[in-house]
Formats: structure tokens, C-alpha cells, sequence
């Protein structure tokens, strides 16, 4: 995931950014970032999430799933469940597309040490920057 911190009115604002472009340019950068590794020069790392099509990006991050990640930010739920009910969705549907926003690196779960076992999300970033190749 690449993150990129700015400053905003004296506050740190921690970015995610998504691009949508060819596999190919996506593998033509690691291969040039490969070879000055290989030859032993300095390679500035680079994270984020990429999708090779608009639809692609459209299938993973649907609306639901954006409103999990605002409803994470602004109330951090305790729980999943407590998440499902602020949510007003079936904790199954919920837990489904938390695993696909976990597995992109969107969402962080920490595991509770109580008898219940929760599990609490946390979206640690403010903004997605979202840039797609002409």
C-alpha cells in the first residue's frame, strides 16, 4: 500500500493510493525497480493498490464497502458486529466485505484478549487517491 502523508491545516493526513493501469506498466515498473536493486542502486519504494480496469475497481470497492471503511473512520466500532448494527447490515455480508477490505490492506483487525473474542477494525488512513492512466 503506498501512503503518502501531507500536511492540511497543521494536520497529518495519511492518503492510500489506488491506481487503474495496464498489468503490463504495473510489471514493467517492478522489472525496472529490479534491475537497480540487482545493480545496487537506491530504489524508492512504492505501495498502493492497482487495479488493471475501472470495472475491476468498481467490482472491489462497491458502495457498501465504502461505506464500511467512512462508518469505521468515524464511529470505530468496538466490533464487527457493533460495525453490522451502525451499518444496519446482516453481520455475514458485513464480515464478507470486510475480509476483501482487510485482504487489500484497507482495513487493520485487531484481536481482542476478553472472553468474547471481538474483532475490531480500524481504517487507518483519510483520504483515497484514486489516479487512472489516459
Amino acid at each position: 500500500m503506498r501512503s503518502r502523508n501531507t500536511r492540511v491545516n497543521s494536520m497529518k493526513v495519511r492518503n492510500i493510493k489506488i491506481t487503474i493501469e495496464p498489468l503490463r506498466d504495473v510489471l514493467t515498473r517492478f522489472a525496472i525497480a529490479y534491475g537497480k536493486v540487482k545493480r545496487g542502486e537506491t530504489v524508492t519504494p512504492e505501495q498502493g493498490i492497482s487495479f488493471e480496469t475501472m470495472d475491476a475497481l468498481r467490482r472491489t470497492l462497491t458502495r457498501k464497502r465504502m461505506e464500511l471503511l467512512h462508518a469505521i473512520k468515524v464511529n470505530e466500532p468496538d466490533s464487527i458486529y457493533a460495525l453490522a448494527k451502525i451499518v444496519d447490515r446482516d453481520l455475514k455480508s458485513v464480515n464478507t466485505d470486510i475480509k476483501a477490505l482487510h485482504d487489500l490492506g484497507l482495513v487493520s483487525l485487531k484481536h481482542s484478549n476478553d472472553e468474547r473474542n471481538r474483532v475490531r477494525p480500524r481504517v487507518e488512513f483519510d483520504r483515497i487517491d484514486v489516479q487512472i492512466a489516459v
